[in-house]
């Protein structure tokens, strides 16, 4: 795929994540990866809503949502590497703070898809060709899943351990400086 071809689907598949968390919308997703996406993100939102919520409480009102977020994905890769839970961890931060954004006109669907594909495809992409891309996300995601979904949010919780991130403590560090 060229690099080209690679951040269009990746800005594409981002920024319809976000688009639909903004409106909550119930459509179906168009590709497989997309599902897997949305899956995941919401089964690891439903079980860690609180700190999804206290994380952003935390921003104040007036600092850009797309400078935030690119500050909490530097800090997060510089403390202790990627891997597919911090990359979910992140996306999920990014719709809660999008959500919660209110009137101002910084932070954009558009705009924080284009701020994670920066932080995958250009500061990562190693990590990322390495990790298979998009369908080794959705193979690392569905590798256990047997055709339903998980329960008791055992795989959001396997996330959140592999994510060993906690975003609350930075961006309230973030956004005092």
């Amino acid at each position: 795929m060229s690099d080209q071809r690679l951040l269009e689907e990746t800005i594409g598949l981002l920024e319809d994540y976000l688009r639909r968390r903004l409106c909550k919308e119930t459509r179906p997703q168009q590709t497989p990866v997309a599902e897997t996406l949305w899956r995941v993100s919401e089964e690891l939102l439903n079980v860690n809503r609180a700190f999804y919520s206290e994380s952003c409480e935390k921003v104040p009102g007036e600092c850009d949502p797309r400078v935030i977020l690119q500050r909490v994905a530097a800090h997060m890769s510089e403390e202790g590497g990627l891997n597919w839970g911090r990359v979910v961890v992140l996306i999920v931060f990014a719709g809660t703070l999008l959500q919660r954004r209110g009137d101002h006109k910084a932070g954009t669907p558009r705009e924080l898809a284009a701020v994670l594909s920066q932080f995958l495809l250009g500061d990562h992409r190693d990590w990322f060709q390495e990790n298979g891309g998009w369908d080794g996300f959705h193979k690392f995601c569905n590798k256990n899943r047997n055709g339903r979904v998980q329960e008791n949010g055992t795989f959001s919780n396997a996330l959140i351990a592999a994510a060993g991130f906690g975003i609350a403590g930075l961006v309230f560090l973030l956004a005092v400086r």
